[in-house]
């Protein structure tokens, strides 16, 4: 079935709501529009325009009053509730970018409804393939508003790609050395994830709480309940994908905070190893550095300084380097230049 979908002129007002029937995709530009007088099964998506023009069309809609002003309140937990003759949710979408954004979702033998705010350009495809799948449903609410709850989740995949590649490059960074790594940043990327899975993860046991005994519901017909079953089941999915990578990111984390402390260790060590080879030239110039006069008297030659002040630092290093060596401290293994192969065994 193809999908009318109007032009707008340049300089046409900008839609506030879409309305989406059987018959196509059709933009909503004020509450006082002859389309919203239809009888038919549709689904108004509001998304723009301000607190009075909202208001405005809401009323226009018949909305009760419980739901008038729930469908106003944004920043609401994940929830579901079915009841006869109304399906009631906040739920989530996701842009393109990654961003969840929030959705009051409404259904009623009437009509559904879902208000929320952002870039109307983000459910076109949803409001495309809802066009072509609603013809069927129409008569059947429930069967439509899990279709529609099913087409809302599928835009979760954007969100979930956009962590994959968060991911994969976070990897990569960790693979090819943790200096260039913003650990505040990886820090604050995995408590937003976490925030996320907890949020989705009572959403999900709120759904499946609703769909429990949905069947015996008055009015519920064996198409919507089987949508609703089968958007239960995709959200305990889309619960299990953001598990999953929630433990990505505590690899991640758990990697990236043992490679720093190796780090770390192998600097403490190096100094260590500076320190322990120095300090016996520090103390033998500690002692020769004492201002007595029988000293001063008796190693005043050019070769007192030769021996005491040259030879003997020296050696003392070549001794502390060469036994420190033979403990395995430090390697002294002659490294091939860069980009040549070393040569083989006999027999390899």
């Amino acid at each position: 079935m193809t999908v009318a979908i109007p032009t707008q002129p340049a300089d046409a007002p900008v839609p506030i709501a879409t309305i989406v029937d059987a018959a196509g995709v059709w933009p909503l530009h004020s509450a006082s529009d002859d389309r919203l007088a239809a009888t038919a099964f549709c689904w108004v998506d509001v998304f723009g325009g301000g607190e009075a023009a909202r208001k405005s069309l809401l009323a226009r809609l018949g909305v009760e009053e419980v739901d008038f002003f729930w469908a106003q309140r944004f920043g609401q937990a994940g929830r579901m509730m079915i009841a006869r003759q109304k399906l009631r949710a906040v739920t989530w979408v996701a842009d393109p970018a990654g961003m969840l954004i929030e959705v009051h979702f409404l259904c009623t033998p009437q009509r559904i409804l879902t208000v929320w705010n952002g870039n109307g350009a983000v459910l076109d495809e949803v409001r495309q393939h809802f066009a072509e799948r609603v013809g069927g449903a129409a008569k059947s609410p429930p069967q439509a508003a899990g279709i529609l709850l099913q087409l809302l989740l599928g835009t979760l995949d954007h969100a979930i790609r956009y962590l994959d590649v968060q991911l994969y490059d976070q990897r990569l960074q960790l693979d090819g050395g943790t200096g260039s790594i913003d650990f505040a940043r990886l820090a604050a990327q995995r408590q937003e994830l976490q925030s996320a899975w907890v949020s989705f993860d009572r959403y999900s046991s709120a759904v499946r709480s609703a769909i429990v005994g949905v069947e015996a519901i008055p009015d519920m017909d064996p198409r919507g309940a089987a949508e609703l079953n089968d958007y239960a089941d995709q959200v305990e999915d889309v619960e299990e994908q953001l598990q999953e990578r929630r433990r990505w990111m505590s690899e991640i984390v758990h990697d990236y905070a043992t490679a720093i402390a190796q780090r770390q260790s192998e600097q403490i060590n190096r100094l260590t190893l500076v320190s322990l080879l120095f300090l016996p030239v520090t103390a033998v110039t500690g002692f020769f550095g004492m201002n007595f006069n029988w000293m001063i008297g008796a190693l005043g030659s050019p070769a007192a300084f030769l021996v005491l002040g040259l030879l003997l630092p020296a050696a003392m290093v070549i001794i502390t380097v060469a036994w420190f060596a033979r403990r395995g401290f430090i390697q002294l293994r002659h490294r091939p230049p860069a980009g040549t192969t070393p040569p083989k065994a006999p027999g390899e």
